[in-house]
């Protein structure tokens, strides 16, 4: 009973690492309890200052247990595995969520989020679902999907694309596009391939938004891509490099949304 006490106990002090595990912490009122987060999560302007432990895929133990931490919650790709297993150990509740690829995931790591940190999450949920079903009437007024590419430039060593299972991918498909790749994960594209996939629409991360001069660059780097329909009409948009961050989070859709409307008004 005194272990079943314990493992039930609702934490206080409660680390997130994973931009979106802490944006979904926050909606549900959690923030009182946060002390920690990992140094890919962007808080509020308005937020305390929190310590920084590392990255989520590569998180410190020292660093961690520092924060004496009854709680470590973030995505699948969170480690190593070693250190979760050292924290457990050491009496740290550990807690991973699926990364999000579909509305309906993302419901599912609410609900479990808000069981976990002891809040309700209906009102979080119930907001979403308007979201969603806003994204899908959107989606509804396009007469046919555009074809949208995703990339990584790489100055020098050509571009590599988001295929099926990536972040990228799951917020084209709720902004009512196609992904023109449909190989697993990134993968280095060829010259010819850039042609051959015609893309209506080429996103990139907003982190490489002033290194691409808003995708200018791309066809500098690439030439060929102004053969592709998107190249053509220099059909770019920048992605909030955080809605990419751990699957689909609140912040994907209002990107989601964002780029629907610049679709939208393409047409």
């Amino acid at each position: 009973m005194l272990v079943s006490s314990v493992a039930l106990a609702v934490p206080e002090r409660v680390i997130s690492a994973g931009h979106s595990i802490t944006e979904l912490l926050l909606a549900l009122g959690g923030g009182n309890k946060l002390i920690a987060v990992d140094s890919s999560t962007r808080l509020p302007a308005d937020f305390r200052p929190l310590p920084v432990v590392g990255y989520y895929r590569q998180l410190p133990v020292e660093g961690l247990l520092a924060q004496d931490p009854q709680l470590l919650v973030g995505g699948s790709h969170m480690g190593p595995a070693n250190t979760l297993t050292l924290l457990e150990s050491s009496g740290v509740q550990i807690v991973q969520l699926p990364e999000a690829q579909s509305g309906e995931q993302l419901l599912e790591n609410i609900q479990r989020l808000g069981e976990v940190l002891g809040k309700p999450a209906d009102v979080v949920q119930q907001r979403v679902r308007e979201q969603l079903a806003a994204l899908e009437r959107a989606r509804a007024t396009l007469s046919q999907p555009s074809r949208i590419l995703f990339v990584r430039a790489q100055n020098g060593r050509g571009l590599k694309a988001a295929g099926v299972g990536t972040s990228p991918d799951s917020l084209i498909r709720l902004a009512g596009g196609v992904n023109v790749v449909t190989f697993d994960g990134y993968k280095q594209l060829s010259d010819e391939a850039l042609v051959e996939l015609r893309p209506d629409w080429i996103l990139f991360s907003d982190d490489q938004a002033e290194q691409l001069r808003g995708g200018a660059e791309l066809l500098a780097w690439q030439p060929l891509l102004k053969l592709t329909p998107a190249g053509n009409r220099a059909a770019f948009f920048a992605v909030d490099g955080y809605a990419l961050l751990g699957g689909l989070g609140l912040a994907s859709l209002r990107e989601a949304r964002k780029l629907n409307e610049k679709i939208a008004a393409s047409r």
